[in-house]
């Protein structure tokens, strides 16, 4: 992939994070061949065949798990998970607040794309930085479930009592890898956007060795 491309992407990864992803709440349950419209979290009643009133509910755990032929990972009902093709070979996974604390996946298909793990930490924080916030960084390496390590780099940023921290990690395959950018902002600072972040390191598989 040339240069100019890789480029292109990242400037789409930034512009992505604007998006929300938007959750139908309309389901259909088939019982005995009946096709029942419902909601979430909604009583209803199915008369039986044999005259008998059956009660139902759909319920959705707090804790969902997402998963493809790359990577499986959990999030929280209350962040959905978005997906997007930037190019042919490329296609990314959003979870993210409207305030933008979340995560972001890259999939590559057709490169190793783990160089481009800082100069996607220096898009995503240069305007912070010229903006006038104080720079920290240092070395993340985070072990996972499936076996992989994954390396990267962690920038906080700090401007008058705020802070912003951004992490960036790959994992470079055959002609193939992800990079995955975690953020959390300071307009929505609270113990739940950490336990998102860590819940999704915790549970984090990359199926491929």
């Amino acid at each position: 992939m040339k240069m100019k491309n890789i480029y292109i992407v990242i400037i789409c990864l930034l512009l992505s994070t604007t998006a929300t992803a938007q959750e139908v709440r309309n389901y259909i349950a088939i019982v005995n061949g009946d096709s029942i419209k419902i909601n979430l979290n909604t009583s209803f009643q199915y008369k039986s065949t044999k005259g008998e009133l059956i009660d139902f509910k759909i319920v959705q755990p707090d804790i969902l798990t997402y998963s493809d032929d790359f990577i499986s990972f959990k999030h929280s009902k209350e962040n959905n998970v978005s997906n997007t093709v930037l190019e042919e070979d490329i296609e990314q996974l959003m979870v993210m607040k409207s305030t933008g604390s979340g995560f972001i996946v890259q999939k590559y298909y057709g490169i190793d794309p783990s160089l481009l793990t800082m100069m996607l930490l220096n898009e995503v924080t240069k305007e912070s930085i010229s903006y006038g916030y104080a720079k920290s960084q240092e070395a993340f390496s985070v072990d996972l479930q499936s076996g992989q390590t994954l390396n990267g780099s962690r920038m906080t940023l700090t401007y008058k009592g705020e802070e912003e921290i951004y992490t960036a990690a790959a994992f470079s395959g055959k002609d193939e890898g992800i990079i995955i950018l975690t953020m959390v902002l300071n307009d929505d600072y609270s113990a739940k956007d950490h336990e998102m972040i860590d819940l999704f390191w915790e549970t984090l598989e990359i199926k491929r060795k």
